[in-house]
């Protein structure tokens, strides 16, 4: 092998090392945040959602950490260790999120409809089970308490929509700043699906380019892996014959 590439080789050793610990210390931090969460949920004071919420959330922070942390574990000892078996893993777990990632994006947007009506008719449902006092954790009151405060909406297109489900006075508390004086004329007046579907809308571009910018740094690690799998191949054929 001549030596233009040796430095082609360990140039892209140093690239694809440096850019897996970046994400193998985001990976780490984002799983001791979910862990965090989980531990602390009973103690944070100060938060405007709901404990379930809370849960949920870092459930997903410790399971996305988790998924981070160890894909950018194998590729950094793969770089480093130039480890043909690690490396060819670290390639296989990234094709199989970016494919993923693909299946899932083709079938949101095949079935976008659906997908929007579905969320709507979830939410209805779940303010239909808002006053159900016979279970002892409404899982559907914390989730729509937490939706209306943090978006500052309330119902699903608009406010008046708590009337058909036994709020004929005033909506729930969530729906309003001043929950102490909370009735129709001082609630949130936009729907719930309304801002979230505007927000979307708004900033569709920011969240196309997050989305390709997450795929084109994927592409750029298993190009880089199997670059430097194919150059480790290579230059152990060629030092073999010289070896005692």
């Amino acid at each position: 092998m001549n030596s233009l590439q040796v430095c082609c080789g360990e140039f892209i050793r140093i690239i694809l090392f440096v850019l897996n610990f970046i994400f193998w210390a985001a990976g780490g931090v984002i799983l001791g945040v979910g862990i965090y969460v989980k531990v602390q949920v009973d103690h944070l004071v100060g938060v405007t959602v709901s404990h379930d919420t809370l849960n949920t959330s870092a459930l997903f922070l410790i399971t996305l950490g988790c998924i981070v942390f160890v894909v950018g574990l194998l590729g950094c000892c793969g770089s480093l260790t130039q480890n043909r078996c690690m490396l060819l893993l670290y390639f296989s777990l990234v094709t199989i999120i970016f494919l993923g990632e693909i299946a899932l994006a083709i079938a949101v947007y095949a079935n976008k409809d659906t997908v929007t009506q579905s969320i709507k008719d979830q939410f209805s449902d779940c303010m239909g089970k808002y006053d159900n006092t016979t279970t002892p954790n409404n899982v559907c009151k914390d989730a729509i308490d937490s939706v209306q405060s943090v978006l500052h909406c309330c119902g699903v297109n608009k406010t008046t929509d708590w009337k058909d489900y036994n709020h004929p006075l005033a909506p729930p508390e969530s729906c309003c700043e001043d929950q102490a004086k909370c009735n129709y004329s001082t609630a949130y007046q936009d729907g719930c699906f309304n801002v979230i579907n505007t927000f979307v809308n708004h900033n569709a571009k920011y969240i196309g380019f997050g989305v390709l910018g997450v795929a084109l740094v994927e592409l750029l690690g298993m190009s880089l892996a199997c670059y430097l799998r194919t150059y480790i191949m290579k230059r152990d054929d060629y030092e073999q014959p010289y070896t005692v």
